[in-house]
C-alpha cells in the first residue's frame, strides 16, 4: 500500500478513540480503483484479535434494490462470532423481530413476524451497543453507492443514535456513482456536518507514489520510458497501475486504448474454460458463494475447480470464507458485459432457480426477482417481485417494498393470468403498494391510489370500497380536500349484513371516518357518532354466536381498539372524563396483547392525565409506555412521542433533572418532525425555569421553521408551541413579541381542554405585564384584550382542574383599584395553585406575585411569609428564575432574603469546595491544582455554581452565597 499512511493513521486513531466507549463513524470515499478496499484491508489486518469485525456488502441489483443486504452480512458475522443466543439477548426484548431480517435468528416455534422501520433501527442500534460491551466492534459497510433506500435510512438512524459503545462504523463508497438523485447524497451531506464523523477522501497517487507502487509490485523500477507511460496512462489510480503492470509490455502500442480493455486485459489472456467460469460468476454478482456456484454450474466440478484456481492465480478472483469474489468490482462489471444474450438469460435463470431452492444464500427475494428479470422470464419475475415487495415491507423497508410493488404493477399486463400466478387481484397489489409508500412517507401513494381507482372494477365492491377508504386516509394525511366523501362512498358500497370480509372492511371504513373527525376537530358530535357506530359493529362481530375466522377476528379487535381509543379522546374533549377512561380501558381489554393498541393507549392516557393535572400518574404511565416501546423496538416511533408526556409531567412536578434526562434521551435519538419541535419547546421551558433565557431563545431559533410547521398542524400542537414561545418572550421582557405569538390561538377555533388552560393563563400573564409596563396591545386596549382572553377561556370545555387555572387567570388580569381586589385575586390564585394538579412553578410564581400585592398593601409580614414559601418551592425544585425574582423582590422591599438551606439549589460537596476557593479569588487553574482536578473540570464546576446561584460573575456568586446563608463547609445533603 502506497500513499495512504496518513489515511491509515487517521482510521486507526478513530478506532482507538472508540475503545473508551465513544463511537466513531468513518466514511471512506474515492473513485473506482483508488484503493478503498486495500486501505480497509490494511486497517483490519492491524486490529487487535479481540476486536470483532462485521462486514456487510451492498449489492448491485439494478433499480429493484436488495433491502438490507449489508445489514444481513453484518448480522451473520456477529452471529458467527458471538452466537445467535448472545445476539438475540443483546438486541433486547424486541430481538425476536430480527428473524424477519435474518432467518438464522428466528426463534424456535415463533410465527412469521413483521418489523416496522423504526423498530429495526432501534434494534440494530441497541444490538451494536450491547455487543460492544463484550468486545470492541468494527462494522464495515462496503460499496454504499449500491445501498438501497432502506439501508440508507437505517445507516442514518444508526449514526444519529450511536452515542455510546465501543463501535467503529466504516462506510465506503464510489464517489463518482453518487449523483444528486442518489439516496446516499442527503445522508452524506448530513455526515459532513457531524463532528463524530471522520471523512477520508482518497486521492490519486502522485508520480513518485505511482513509481514506488510499481517498484514494490515488480521488485524493481521499470525503465524510465515505461515508467513515464505507466504514470501517464494510470493517471495515479492504483488499480490501473496494477493492471498495467500485469501486461506483458508497457510499450505504447500494446497498451489498451479504453478502460474496459484495460480491466479485461487479464481476462482475455485466460483459456476459454476459465473465461466461461468467470462469466458465470459475474452473472451472480461481485461475490458468489461456493454452494450457489456449484448449483448453477452445469459441467464437471473438477473442471470448475481448475478454472477457479486459474482465475485466482491470475488475480481476477480472491476467496473470502466460502465465497469467490472478484478482486475489483470494475472487473465483474466488465466481464458481465461480455455475456452473450443467450448466456445472460441462461445464467440468470439458473441463479434465480438456485436461490429459490437455497433462500438462505439470497440477500432477499428481491435478488431472485432481479435474476428472473435479467433472464427475461416475466411470469416468474412477476411472482418473485410480488413476494419480494411483501418481504421488504415485513422486514422494515417500506420504500423498497413500494418500488418493488410498482415494478410488479408494470409487469402485470405483460403476464397472462397474473392474478392466478400471484394469488391476488391487481387491486390488492395497488393497495399494498400505496400502503407501503404511505408508510414510507412518500406522496407517491397518492398517484398509485388514483391509478388504482381508475382501473379497479366498481363491481368488485369490497375491494373498491377498501381502495376508497385508503385513498381517503392518504388524502387526509396530505391535506388533499374531499377525502371524507370517499369514505362515505365506501360505506354506501358495503351495506350492513354483508359477508364477514365485507363487514370487517366496513368496520375499518367506519373507524376511519370517525378518526378523521377527531383529528380535524371539525365536528365532535359527528366524530363521536361515527366511532360509536364502529364500536357497536365491532362488538357485534366479536360477540355473535358463530365466531369469525381467526385472521378476521384479529382485524376486528384491532379496529375496535382504535375506535374506542379515539372515542375516549373525543369524550374527554367533550368534558366526560369518566367516559373517556372507560373507553380507554375497554380498548385495552379488547386487544391486550397488541403492542400497537397498548402504545396508542399510553400516548392518549398520559396526555390526558397531564391535562387533568394528574402528573404523578402521567409520569408513571409514560415511563411504562416508553419501556414497552423499547421492548417492541419502537423507541424512535411511539417511544419518543410518549416520552414527551413524561417531560411535561416531571416539569410540572418540579423534577427538573429527571425532565432533562428524558429530553436528552429524546434528543440523542435525533427525533423526527413534530417530536423534534416538541423536544425544543419543552427544553426551552426547562431553560426558562432555570433562568437561562438566552439558551431558551437559541433552542427555539434553531428549529423555528419546524415549530411553525408543527403549530400549523393542529390547534393542540399550536398551543404547545405558543406556550414555549410566550415563556421565552416573557423571560426576555419582550411583551409585544409574547402577545404577537398568541394571536392565532386567540383568533382561532375554540381550543380543547388541557394545554389551553395554561396557554390562556400565559396570555393573561402577558397582559398583566403590559399593564405594569404601561403598554397596550397594538390591536386594541388592555381591557378589550382581557375580555378576549376571558371569553376564550369560558368557551373551553370544563374539566375539574379548570377552576384552579381560572383563579390564576383572573389574578393575572386583576389590577390595582384601591379596593384590594388584586390582593384578594392573588390570595385565591396562590391557594388554587397549591393544589397538586397545578404545576409547581405556577404555584411558586403565584406566591411571588402574592408577595408583591401584599407589599403594595403594606403587609410586609405576610409578604415575607409568601416569599419564604416561594423560595422553599424554588429551592426544592430548582426553579432558579423564580428564586432570583424572590431574592430581587426581597432586596428591593428591604425584607430579609429567604434562606434556602437544604434545597437542591444548594451545591454539591465538590461545588462548595470550588466556591470556597472562588471566594478566595483563585483562578480555575489554581482551583484545579488545589483540588487535583483539571482546569476544564474546575471551569465546569464554576459554570454550574453560577447557574445554580443565578449569578453572572464569580464575585456575584460569592456575594450570593453569603446572602443565601450557604454553609460552604457543610456536608452534601444528597450524600
Amino acid at each position: 500500500m502506497v500513499g495512504r499512511d496518513r489515511d491509515l493513521a487517521d482510521l486507526r486513531e478513530a478506532h482507538l478513540t472508540t475503545l473508551s466507549g465513544a463511537p466513531r463513524v468513518v466514511v471512506v470515499a474515492g473513485e473506482a480503483g483508488i484503493g478503498k478496499t486495500r486501505l480497509l484491508g490494511e486497517f483490519l489486518e492491524g486490529l487487535d484479535p479481540e476486536v470483532v469485525v462485521a462486514r456487510g456488502q451492498c449489492v448491485a441489483t439494478g433499480s429493484l434494490g436488495t433491502p438490507f443486504a449489508p445489514v444481513r452480512g453484518v448480522l451473520r458475522d456477529l452471529v458467527s462470532r458471538f452466537g445467535a443466543e448472545t445476539v438475540l439477548t443483546a438486541a433486547g426484548p424486541a430481538g425476536r423481530l430480527l428473524g424477519a431480517l435474518l432467518p438464522e435468528l428466528a426463534t424456535e416455534g415463533a410465527s412469521a413476524v413483521e418489523v416496522a422501520q423504526e423498530q429495526l433501527h432501534d434494534i440494530v442500534g441497541q444490538l451494536l451497543v450491547a455487543l460492544s460491551d463484550h468486545a470492541p466492534l468494527v462494522v464495515l459497510v462496503e460499496d454504499a453507492h449500491w445501498a438501497d433506500v432502506a439501508t440508507v435510512d437505517l445507516l442514518r438512524a444508526l449514526v444519529a443514535g450511536l452515542r455510546r459503545g465501543r463501535v467503529t462504523a466504516v462506510l465506503s463508497y464510489r464517489s463518482e456513482d453518487v449523483g444528486r438523485s442518489h439516496p446516499m447524497r442527503p445522508f452524506l451531506l448530513e455526515l459532513d456536518r457531524d463532528r463524530q464523523v471522520l471523512r477520508l477522501e482518497l486521492s490519486r497517487l502522485s508520480s513518485a507514489e505511482a513509481a514506488e507502487l510499481a517498484q514494490l509490485i515488480r521488485g524493481e523500477l521499470p525503465d524510465p520510458r515505461d515508467l513515464a507511460l505507466l504514470v501517464e496512462r494510470s493517471e495515479g489510480v492504483p488499480f490501473f497501475v496494477e493492471e498495467l503492470l500485469g501486461l506483458e509490455s508497457l510499450e505504447g502500442g500494446a497498451l489498451p486504448e479504453t478502460l474496459r480493455e484495460l480491466v479485461l486485459a487479464r481476462y482475455v489472456r485466460l483459456d476459454e474454460r476459465t473465461q466461461a467460469a468467470l462469466r458465470l460468476i459475474a452473472a451472480g454478482g461481485v461475490s458468489v458463494d461456493h454452494d450457489l456456484l456449484g448449483r448453477v454450474h452445469d459441467g464437471d466440478p473438477a473442471d470448475l475447480d481448475e478454472a477457479l484456481r486459474t482465475a485466482i492465480a491470475a488475480q481476477l478472483l480472491v476467496t473470502e470464507d466460502t465465497a469467490y469474489t472478484f478482486r475489483h468490482a470494475l472487473t465483474q462489471e466488465a466481464v458481465h458485459e461480455e455475456l452473450l444474450p443467450g448466456e445472460r438469460a441462461r445464467f440468470h435463470a439458473r441463479y434465480a432457480a438456485a436461490l429459490e431452492e437455497l433462500p438462505h444464500l439470497a440477500g432477499s427475494r428481491a435478488e431472485v426477482a432481479h435474476h428472473w428479470l435479467a433472464a427475461h422470464d416475466l411470469p416468474r419475475a412477476l411472482a418473485a417481485t410480488v413476494v419480494a415487495a411483501g418481504e421488504a415491507v415485513a422486514s422494515g423497508a417500506p420504500a423498497v417494498g413500494a418500488r418493488l410493488g410498482e415494478r410488479a404493477l408494470d409487469l402485470w399486463p405483460q403476464v397472462p393470468d397474473a392474478a392466478a400466478l400471484t394469488g391476488m387481484e391487481k387491486a390488492d397489489l395497488f393497495l399494498s403498494t400505496a400502503s407501503a409508500y404511505d408508510e414510507a412517507g412518500d406522496a407517491r401513494a397518492l398517484a398509485v391510489l388514483d391509478e388504482a381507482l381508475a382501473e379497479c372494477p366498481r363491481e368488485d365492491r369490497r375491494r373498491y370500497a377498501l381502495l376508497l377508504h385508503e385513498t381517503f386516509v392518504v388524502w387526509h394525511a396530505h391535506s388533499r380536500p374531499g377525502g371524507r366523501e370517499l369514505a362515505v362512498q365506501a360505506l354506501e358500497l358495503l351495506p350492513a349484513g354483508g359477508s364477514d370480509e365485507d363487514e370487517v372492511v366496513r368496520l375499518r371504513v367506519q373507524v376511519g371516518l370517525g378518526v378523521s373527525h377527531v383529528i380535524s376537530r371539525d365536528d365532535a358530535d359527528a366524530g363521536a357518532a361515527a366511532l360509536e357506530e364502529a364500536v357497536a359493529l365491532g362488538r357485534r362481530l366479536l360477540d355473535r354466536p358463530s365466531p369469525l375466522a381467526p385472521e378476521l377476528a384479529a382485524r376486528v379487535r384491532f379496529e375496535l381498539a382504535r375506535a374506542l381509543t379515539n372515542l375516549g379522546f373525543t369524550r374527554s374533549e367533550q368534558g366526560d372524563v369518566d367516559a373517556a377512561f372507560r373507553a380507554l380501558d375497554e380498548a385495552l381489554r379488547t386487544s391486550p396483547d397488541d403492542p400497537r393498541t397498548r402504545l396508542r393507549d399510553t400516548e392518549r392516557r398520559s396526555l390526558l392525565l397531564c391535562g387533568l393535572g394528574r402528573f404523578e400518574e402521567a409520569a408513571k404511565v409514560a415511563a411504562e409506555g416508553h419501556a414497552l416501546a423499547r421492548e417492541v423496538g419502537q423507541e424512535r416511533g411511539w417511544g419518543l412521542s410518549i416520552a414527551q408526556s413524561g417531560v411535561i409531567a416531571t416539569l410540572a412536578m418540579g423534577r427538573l433533572p429527571e425532565a432533562e434526562r428524558i429530553l436528552d434521551r429524546i434528543r440523542a435519538a435525533k427525533p423526527w418532525g413534530f417530536v423534534s419541535a416538541y423536544e425544543a419547546a419543552l427544553r426551552a421551558e426547562l431553560h426558562v425555569l432555570r433562568d437561562e433565557s438566552a439558551a431558551a431563545a437559541e433552542v427555539l431559533a434553531d428549529v423555528g421553521t419546524l415549530i411553525d410547521a408543527t403549530a400549523a398542524n393542529d390547534v393542540e400542537d399550536a398551543m404547545a408551541m405558543v406556550v414555549a414561545r410566550v415563556s421565552v418572550a416573557l423571560a426576555r421582557g419582550d411583551l409585544r413579541g409574547a402577545w404577537a405569538a398568541l394571536g392565532d390561538v386567540l383568533a382561532g377555533e375554540v381550543p380543547p381542554p388541557g394545554t389551553s388552560y395554561r396557554t390562556l393563563v400565559s396570555a393573561a400573564r402577558v397582559l398583566g405585564g403590559m399593564r405594569r409596563a404601561d403598554l397596550s396591545p397594538e390591536d386594541g386596549t388592555l381591557d378589550e384584550a382581557a375580555q378576549v382572553v376571558r371569553r376564550t377561556f369560558e368557551r373551553v370545555t370544563a374539566w375539574d382542574v379548570k377552576r384552579l387555572w381560572q383563579a390564576v387567570l383572573e389574578a393575572e388580569l386583576s389590577g390595582p383599584d384601591g379596593a384590594g381586589s388584586e390582593l384578594a385575586a392573588w390570595q385565591a390564585a396562590a391557594e388554587a395553585a397549591a393544589d397538586e394538579r397545578i404545576p409547581v412553578h405556577e404555584h411558586a410564581h403565584a406566591l411571588y406575585r402574592l408577595a408583591e400585592a401584599q407589599i403594595a398593601g403594606g403587609d410586609r409580614t405576610a409578604a415575607a411569609e409568601s416569599l419564604a414559601r416561594a423560595a422553599e418551592l424554588a429551592g426544592r425544585s430548582g426553579l432558579v428564575r423564580v428564586g432570583r425574582l424572590v431574592d430581587d423582590l426581597a432586596s428591593r422591599s428591604g425584607i430579609d432574603r429567604p434562606r434556602r438551606r437544604g434545597s437542591v439549589l444548594e451545591l454539591t460537596a465538590r461545588e462548595r469546595q470550588v466556591l470556597e476557593l472562588v471566594t478566595q479569588g483563585l483562578t480555575n487553574r489554581q482551583i484545579g491544582e488545589r483540588l487535583f482536578i483539571s482546569d476544564k473540570t474546575a471551569s465546569v464546576h464554576v459554570s454550574a455554581i453560577l447557574r445554580k446561584l443565578g449569578a453572572t460573575s464569580r464575585t456575584e456568586a460569592a456575594v450570593r452565597a453569603a446572602q443565601l446563608g450557604l454553609d460552604l463547609t457543610a456536608p452534601d445533603p444528597a450524600s
